[in-house]
């Protein structure tokens, strides 16, 4: 069997991640305000929960936000991640595939593990050629 060509693709901020996101904190949201409408007391506990769902909603908006931006590199042989130096990674792991955007999770070689969101509209002429690296089975666990 033959190992997928090498593939350089941009990794970042993605329009799904940030959709997702922004989802999961609305939906806290309608279940606050259910939670809060349906009771028949309000006390310590829904401002508790309030507070929890602000912090927890603008934690993650943030982040979102805030993700840096770097290339996933497949060399052939090893799996790297260069945001100004390479680091070496494990085998990626797909835990979402939606065609068009992917959520991978990799471990650094620290042991680390970072959530990279892969979307087909930053690149489309390398799509296929990262789909390609991730799902050879061929490719070598590190």
């Amino acid at each position: 069997m033959y190992n997928a060509p090498a593939v350089t693709y941009p990794v970042g901020r993605s329009h799904f991640q940030a959709g997702l996101t922004l989802a999961v904190v609305v939906a806290g949201a309608f279940a606050q305000g259910a939670w809060g409408l349906l009771s028949v007391a309000h006390g310590a506990g829904h401002l508790l929960g309030f507070l929890l769902w602000l912090l927890v909603g603008a934690w993650a908006l943030w982040s979102v936000l805030h993700t840096p931006r770097s290339q996933l590199v497949w060399d052939g042989q090893s799996w790297y991640r260069t945001a100004g130096t390479a680091i070496l990674l494990e085998r990626p792991q797909v835990i979402l595939d939606t065609q068009h955007s992917l959520l991978l999770c990799v471990r650094q070689q620290g042991g680390a593990t970072v959530w990279l969101w892969p979307t087909q509209r930053t690149q489309p002429e390398r799509w296929l050629a990262l789909r390609r690296a991730l799902f050879n089975p061929a490719s070598p666990e590190v």
